[in-house]
């Protein structure tokens, strides 16, 4: 969802398909999130942080914590949040982005040709 944003952005024509039916996760994959530092907010909560995220210096180099706390952004610090929390604002940012979301397919292929590349998608039964 991060990459089909940051295309809509540059005005390029994206879709996503995604496999699942519905956002609901088994689990969870990641906990860390910076992608509130490209616009992405989450609508219910008027833009401010979800419940339960924590903000958190998350520079490290050769295993030695970076403070970025001084850098020169509005946003100085990484956001920890619960995968499915980050989806759910991600989700809301394609769709305000007007990216097309296709929920319940898999890609099964692909053609490519002058204006583009298009995808094989076939509904998962």
């Amino acid at each position: 969802m991060m990459l089909a944003a940051e295309l809509a952005l540059a005005k390029v024509d994206v879709a996503i398909v995604e496999r699942r039916t519905t956002q609901d996760l088994d689990g969870s994959r990641a906990r860390h999130a910076r992608a509130h530092h490209r616009g992405a907010r989450p609508a219910r909560s008027g833009g401010s942080l979800p419940v339960g995220a924590q903000t958190a210096q998350i520079g490290s180099f050769a295993g030695v914590r970076l403070d970025i706390s001084d850098f020169p952004t509005r946003h100085n610090y990484g956001l920890a949040l619960a995968q499915a929390q980050f989806e759910e604002i991600l989700a809301g940012w394609v769709e305000e982005l007007g990216v097309p979301m296709y929920r319940g397919r898999e890609v099964t292929g692909f053609a490519q040709s002058d204006a583009g590349v298009g995808a094989y998608v076939d509904v998962i039964p």
